[in-house]
């Protein structure tokens, strides 16, 4: 885990209204500590962190670049460019932005150039590019994580035993299961992190089409490269256990939950508002990017988050319905004339 001085400079603690200054040594941190022990950071670490995100995993951005940073890997943020020309006009930056809370806590971040197709396969695809590029120069890593944005690690110190699973493996993702390799997580050795990077980059830069998954792609590289995978002795399994749950939407039990505390945010939130289950806590959400959760009620979980009344649970329920035409928009009172503030449904 990271030294309280790190903490301070990322956000994770207060700086206690010191501001570094050189002639005050003993304000920390100050200019001679950061020149001589911060300016460096990416030579001297063993492990990186690429979180490949976009702008509709802002909600959660805060809660799960906060915990990358404590596991004192460098972290490498790589945002997908939110724009496009035709429609420039109609958001502030802001709106598809980080704030500047956020921008602190990774050590790196890149932008991809503007893509097109499918923004889900092929932003993933160039923002696993960029992070790498991001990393080549550094012959001191040793590990490289892949992870989501909209994934987070509730008990990052786990890092290093996640590690000593892999093994003599060259990488391990959160699940796997037959021809799937799922891409929410995954660990790799350096150097076969390089290797993929490669045949990605020799075999699928031009096209990527939207039928290419991530999953297909690596799934493909693995294979044609010959390397060798450690599998995580626990998968996440569907409640019924007849299959992997590659979203792990249930909070389930995993090699990876039960190390480093992985849970999939996205998932567990719209299979909770379609499943009518409890919704994800509210300490993980950032409540001023509400608007990029997807289905129709995420002001009904906003107005629970800020109220307390359950009645807003109720209607996000019915109005998060799998399909649109069993999806029903009643008003609140539809649901008592009261606030509900106890665990009745």
């Amino acid at each position: 885990m990271i030294p309280d001085e790190e903490q301070k400079l990322c956000g994770l603690k207060s700086l206690e209204g010191h501001t570094p200054a050189a002639s005050i040594h003993s304000h920390r941190p100050n200019w001679i500590d950061l020149s001589f022990n911060y300016n460096y950071l990416p030579s001297e670490k063993k492990e990186a962190i690429i979180v490949t995100s976009w702008h509709g995993h802002l909600m959660w951005l805060k809660s799960t670049l906060s915990n990358y940073r404590k596991t004192g890997a460098l972290v490498v943020c790589s945002y997908d460019n939110p724009f496009k020309s035709w429609d420039i006009d109609n958001f502030e930056a802001s709106d598809r932005l980080p704030s500047p809370e956020i921008f602190l806590l990774p050590h790196v971040w890149t932008f991809k150039h503007i893509t097109y197709d499918d923004a889900k396969r092929c932003g993933w695809f160039w923002d696993i590019i960029y992070g790498a590029g991001a990393i080549s120069s550094f012959d001191n890593l040793e590990y490289v994580f892949t992870v989501n944005g909209d994934c987070i690690w509730e008990t990052p110190e786990g890092m290093p035993k996640l590690i000593s699973i892999l093994g003599d493996g060259d990488f391990m993702a959160v699940s796997r299961e037959r021809n799937t390799i799922h891409t929410c997580a995954v660990v790799y050795k350096v150097n076969a992190f390089k290797k993929i990077i490669k045949y990605f980059t020799d075999n699928y830069t031009y096209p990527v089409l939207s039928s290419h998954s991530p999953e297909i792609i690596l799934e493909e590289a693995v294979r044609v490269l010959g390397l060798k995978e450690t599998v995580a002795p626990e998968q996440p399994m569907e409640l019924d256990g007849s299959s992997v749950d590659h979203y792990s939407r249930y909070n389930q039990p995993s090699t990876w939950k039960s190390v480093v505390g992985y849970r999939n945010l996205t998932a567990e939130y719209l299979t909770a508002a379609i499943e009518r289950k409890e919704p994800v806590e509210k300490k993980y959400f950032d409540i001023r990017y509400f608007k990029y959760l997807s289905t129709g009620g995420q002001q009904s979980l906003r107005e629970y988050y800020e109220t307390g009344d359950r009645r807003y649970i109720l209607q996000l329920w019915d109005r998060s319905e799998d399909s649109w035409y069993d999806r029903v928009y009643y008003p609140i009172e539809m649901y008592g004339k009261e606030p509900i503030y106890d665990k009745e449904k």
